[in-house]
């Protein structure tokens, strides 16, 4: 059976099936007509300052609800969100990227159209380097098969998605099914399941100490329930990756916090390293997430388990995903504890002011003695990354930790604080990543997002100075607290000492508007896992 629609009710129709109740993005005049539409669909498009904006806030929303969708016009609106696309990409993150662009009649005899790059198809053929299934909506025929073939595609595989409409097609009707999106999960092999979990639980049962390892395709599976169950019956304790931070309550008395290879604290290097089995769930193995590759895992002590495989020391299991995996293994525990030794990892001291000049590791500790589950926090890549794996966080914590792009965390803070309106967004950047992305505070206050942004100045590319330092760190100094008197709401503070930052984060924490906190930093100011890592990196040269 088939009915009669328009691609912007069949295409708003099946994001509120995903839960996604609204879009980010800039119109321009080939997505007029298509922004128009949707709005009368009552789908709403919220408004950036910028498109790259738009895709990082998409892609935190996302992060959160399971889909996000950035809708743009062709051309100058399209490739500024090729960088989010590529983040989405490198992250799995099912981001949908929405573009109008000419229509099919006025590309007839190739005109040099305004936008155009090279060809009609440059735009279609970038994003499809960036982006697991893409589609021209140029037929009326097929044009809702192929929404859902992009969107299915995406749920699959866990990856950005693009769909361009061109603007004389938006009011034409099309046929439509309605039946139900059921994408294909990565392939189950029944067999090899009940090998890999009885190989899993032998050794588990020989162990005296085992550690999980929670990565972001627990999230991504929707299997987070699964894990908590499984580590809290067993008795085991998790350590989740950069990626997948609040998979599982860091606060937890099974919680380790954050493991980021050399760059976390001794005592949960030691606990995941040490382990006579380590329980690799769902984690992105890259450079990043394994500290630069300063993780020591021995891997005949590893059970990896990835999207599509378990691996149990050498031996690979083919066609165990993950979504099946981690619940079958919570089964077959049996409401049963294992004989694991687990001992908590004290979190910090309650953080006391005291009147003295601020530091990375006194800033995050201030940071984390305020927060609480209330709070979600969004980090930015370099020392507000790197810094916070001293710190526990509450809930969730987005960022882009693989692909690690500058100026992600201000604007994500609108997609979280929107997916998510029961918690406050609290953000961590750098001075330079505020630079690029700060204007998207103006976004979060027209849009009701009362988020926390936290600058921590050190004035320029702190990363990267001691890797090489040069003029190309030094950066245009700006007063970030005083982009509260741009947009003409909410409050902002430039502290530096401890005092000053815990009334601050006081008074931002008991308000219910904009604040930004600049912390002013000593230029050479180096976190305890920046120093950690140096000295990791240093030992091994």
């Amino acid at each position: 059976m088939t009915n009669k629609t328009t691609i912007a009710r069949h295409l708003s129709a099946r994001l509120r099936e995903l839960d996604v109740d609204c879009a980010f993005g800039i119109v321009g005049d080939f997505a007029l007509r298509l922004f128009g539409e949707l709005n009368a669909e009552d789908f709403k498009v919220l408004v950036t300052t910028d498109e790259q904006g738009a895709g990082f806030a998409a892609d935190a929303y996302a992060r959160i609800r399971g889909f996000g969708a950035v809708a743009v016009t062709y051309g100058a609106g399209g490739f500024k969100v090729t960088n989010a696309a590529a983040n989405a990409w490198a992250e799995q993150v099912p981001l949908l990227i929405i573009s109008g662009s000419p229509g099919m009649a006025e590309r007839e005899g190739d005109p040099l159209l305004h936008h155009k790059v090279k060809g009609f198809d440059t735009q279609f053929n970038v994003f499809r380097e960036l982006t697991c299934a893409q589609a021209v909506l140029s037929s009326a025929h097929n044009a809702a098969d192929e929404i859902d073939r992009v969107i299915r595609t995406m749920l699959s595989e866990q990856r950005p998605g693009y769909i361009e409409v061109p603007r004389d097609m938006v009011t034409v009707e099309i046929d439509a099914s309605w039946s139900t999106i059921d994408p294909s999960l990565p392939f189950l092999d029944p067999v090899a399941l009940q090998e890999a979990l009885a190989d899993v639980m032998s050794e588990l049962s020989r162990a005296s100490t085992a550690v999980i390892h929670a990565g972001a395709m627990v999230e991504r599976r929707h299997v987070e329930s699964d894990l908590i169950s499984f580590a809290t019956t067993a008795g085991i304790p998790v350590a989740t990756s950069s990626l997948a931070r609040g998979v599982f309550p860091e606060r937890h008395p099974l919680g380790l916090g954050v493991y980021l290879g050399a760059l976390s604290p001794e005592n949960v290097v030691r606990r995941v390293e040490d382990a006579d089995v380590l329980l690799s769930l769902g984690v992105l193995q890259t450079d990043l997430t394994l500290g630069v590759f300063t993780a020591n895992l021995d891997h005949k002590r590893e059970v990896l388990c990835s999207d599509t495989d378990v691996t149990v020391g050498y031996r690979t299991y083919k066609g165990v995903p993950l979504w099946a995996f981690l619940p079958a293994l919570n089964t077959a525990l049996g409401g049963k504890a294992l004989n694991i030794s687990h001992e908590s990892i004290a979190d910090h001291a309650p953080f006391i002011a005291k009147d003295a000049s601020l530091t990375v590791e006194r800033t995050i500790d201030a940071i984390s003695s305020h927060i609480d589950e209330r709070h979600g926090v969004l980090l930015d890549p370099g020392e507000a990354l790197f810094a916070s794996v001293d710190m526990r966080v509450p809930t969730w914590c987005h960022g882009s930790a693989y692909y690690a792009t500058m100026g992600y965390a201000v604007p994500g803070a609108l997609g979280a604080g929107i997916a998510d309106p029961e918690r406050r967004p609290v953000v961590l950047v750098g001075d330079g990543a505020f630079s690029m992305t700060g204007l998207e505070v103006a976004s979060c206050a027209f849009h009701g997002v009362p988020a926390i942004f936290i600058v921590l100045d050190n004035q320029g590319f702190g990363t990267q100075r001691p890797i090489l330092e040069g003029p190309f760190n030094e950066i245009p100094p700006l007063a970030a607290e005083k982009v509260i008197d741009v947009i003409g709401t909410g409050q902002g503070w430039l502290v530096e000492t401890e005092v000053e930052l815990d009334t601050a984060l006081s008074a931002a924490l008991s308000s219910h508007e904009i604040c930004i906190i600049r912390v002013r930093l000593p230029k050479n100011a180096r976190s305890a896992a920046l120093a950690r890592l140096g000295a990791a990196l240093a030992a091994r040269a």
